[in-house]
């Protein structure tokens, strides 16, 4: 079995292939993340948190829908990449080749994220005034470490099912339930390399922030084409792995 690329090596690897499409790439991840910033500012003046429970079913139920739109642009985003680590065509067309090929699986993954990400943050908003309400002092170890483990499940979460949008673009033919099930399957074991890989990219990320936003139209590509590398190297080893074992059980 072949040794595992390091981040270092991936990461020089997606350089390489950035350097070409640079152009392309910044316009995938500026055409994403204005649509979402749309959306999102449509969403927030038409129902607004302050305008009672009706609003804020109606603004739950808004969240959710453009969660999912967002979510296929995001699975059309993953196929750009792939092609690109591949060495395949890529194409501004291929952003929304989601929506016509069975957009039912990454709106079941992302009403799935977007139960998780709404429990986890009500949890948070709950345990942090106890933390900082001096009157509950004594409170402070339960309620840090209450927090700290609902900080480590999400970790352990996202990092399970970061891998979701490139099994989709590989296999649209599964269902949402079998796309989670397998990245997580496909994770096993390597959830703390992916942790690795995500940290080593916050001076790039900060930096990018600090530009007024400017610089994440680089950061963000070279995220995701390293982390599509990433998937890449995890699929080859798992029909390794599928292949060794068929191999053994022959003989």
């Amino acid at each position: 079995m072949k040794n595992r690329p390091n981040t270092r090596e991936l990461k020089c690897r997606a350089r390489t292939l950035m350097m070409e499409k640079h152009g392309f790439l910044a316009l995938v991840t500026f055409l994403v993340s204005m649509l979402y910033l749309l959306a999102s500012y449509i969403l927030d003046f038409a129902f607004p948190t302050t305008g009672g429970t009706i609003n804020f079913v109606l603004g739950l139920i808004g969240s959710l829908l453009i969660n999912i739109v967002y979510y296929l642009f995001c699975a059309g985003q993953a196929a750009v990449y792939l092609n690109l680590c591949r060495g395949q065509e890529t194409r501004i067309g291929q952003l929304t080749g989601a929506f016509s090929v069975h957009p039912e699986s990454v709106a079941v993954f992302a009403a799935v994220q977007f139960v998780i990400q709404t429990i986890s943050v009500n949890l948070a908003l709950w345990i942090l005034p106890h933390i900082l309400n001096e009157n509950e002092m004594r409170n402070w170890l339960p309620m840090y470490g209450a927090l700290l483990v609902l900080l480590v499940v999400m970790v352990w979460l996202e990092l399970g099912l970061s891998m979701v949008f490139f099994l989709y673009c590989d296999d649209p033919q599964k269902s949402g339930a079998q796309l989670i099930r397998e990245s997580m399957r496909l994770m096993r074991g390597s959830r703390r390399r992916m942790l690795y890989l995500m940290l080593s990219f916050i001076g790039v990320m900060l930096l990018g922030v600090l530009s007024a936003g400017i610089g994440l139209l680089f950061a963000r590509p070279y995220l995701n084409t390293t982390q599509a590398l990433f998937y890449l190297d995890l699929i080859e080893e798992a029909r390794s792995e599928q292949s060794y074992a068929e191999t053994d059980a022959f003989v």
